[in-house]
């Protein structure tokens, strides 16, 4: 055998261990009411005529086989999910019987791959991103499988540089390291949704990464930090595969992030730096900018609208009356058969919390409509 031969073997057997994981259980509350607990946004149409979660899936395709792409979600989603995932198996569904938190579904989905694959190098990726240069994501794919696979005590993500103060993102501070790979960093500092001001020094200075989640990881690599961390994270999920009790996995404590639990001086925290387009669509000012990007116009509808003299709009509609706007600015208009809001998209991203507590305490009353 050739030494090409010998490194084409040597690639495909670490292939064989590549893995990606579609987290897919969230509600997508701050896109209300687009998004509902009965629809939330990852299963709607809202960039293209492919729904975002298959959008991401097709992603995947070419840097891991489809048999190794598995999705994570809970038990109220599988069947919608599946429904329009058909070319994923359905064994490859992890499913959590009750959302629990992010490490708890962490956790399940690193026991759940660990037993089909104790050598498992899991990628996982959200299910409602929005991405436009595929050659450039797949790319940094491919750079976290490989430091991980050279580096198997690492954990690490994806950090995107920053093109713009963004409040409704997460930051990740990062510190150069002394590896091969210069877009290699350690994460230094977390910080979710900054104000204006603080973000905007953050893109200033350089040293910081928007939050992806996007990581990368062996799943044994994983299990051991977190039962470091806390064992109970482990156990409940380990139990909760073993018996198929919802009771057991009730046991799995509700911790909201899957990485900062971890101990970095044992487990380091590496950040890939990457530069495609991305955009988490999380607010309706997210959605509308990767909309505009994609269509060429800052005013970006769909539905029956009309309009005269309007910039930098979004107008959703979802029902049969016709909208009509005129002359504004900033402003998004989303219209269900149910409700109509307007809002002020500039003031939605200086007060995001604000405005997202605003929204929850709206939609607490006609989402327990809709579910009855």
């Amino acid at each position: 055998m050739t030494s090409a031969d010998q490194q084409a073997t040597s690639e495909a057997a670490i292939d064989t261990h590549r893995y990606a994981v579609v987290v897919a259980g969230g509600s997508g509350t701050r896109l209300w009411p687009l998004s509902r607990r009965h629809l939330p946004k990852q299963m709607q149409r809202l960039m293209s005529d492919r729904t975002l979660i298959a959008e991401t899936v097709d992603r995947l395709r070419g840097v891991v086989p489809l048999e190794n792409v598995f999705i994570s979600t809970t038990d109220n989603y599988r069947q919608m999910i599946a429904d329009q995932l058909p070319d994923i198996d359905p064994a490859n569904f992890i499913v959590e019987p009750e959302a629990r938190g992010t490490a708890a579904a962490f956790a399940l989905l690193a026991n759940h791959l660990h037993r089909l694959d104790p050598e498992a190098v899991v990628f996982s990726l959200a299910s409602d991103h929005a991405i436009t240069d595929i050659d450039r994501f797949q790319q940094t794919m491919l750079r976290a499988y490989e430091l991980i696979e050279r580096e198997p005590l690492f954990l690490a993500i994806v950090g995107i540089r920053p093109t713009r103060p963004d409040t409704g993102l997460g930051y990740i501070r990062g510190r150069r390291v002394d590896v091969a790979d210069q877009s290699v960093f350690r994460a230094e500092k977390f910080v979710e949704k900054p104000t204006q001001e603080v973000a905007r020094g953050y893109v200033e200075s350089g040293e910081y990464f928007w939050n992806s989640a996007y990581y990368c990881f062996r799943v044994s690599t994983l299990l051991k930090a977190y039962d470091d961390a806390d064992p109970s994270l482990v156990s409940a999920t380990a139990d909760y595969l073993d018996t198929g009790d919802p009771e057991a996995y009730r046991r799995a404590p509700t911790k909201v992030h899957e990485i900062e639990i971890v101990d970095s001086t044992k487990f380091p925290l590496a950040v890939i730096a990457a530069d495609f387009e991305w955009s988490d669509i999380g607010t309706f000012g997210a959605l509308h900018r990767a909309l505009s990007e994609r269509v060429g116009t800052d005013l970006v509808s769909s539905g029956r609208h009309q309009d005269l003299g309007s910039s930098n709009c979004l107008v959703l509609n979802h029902d049969d009356r016709v909208v009509v706007t005129v002359g504004l600015t900033n402003v998004a208009v989303i219209a269900t058969a149910e409700e109509v809001v307007v809002f002020d998209m500039l003031r939605l991203e200086e007060s995001p919390e604000a405005m997202q507590s605003f929204v929850a305490r709206l939609q607490a009353g006609t989402d327990d409509d809709d579910d009855a």
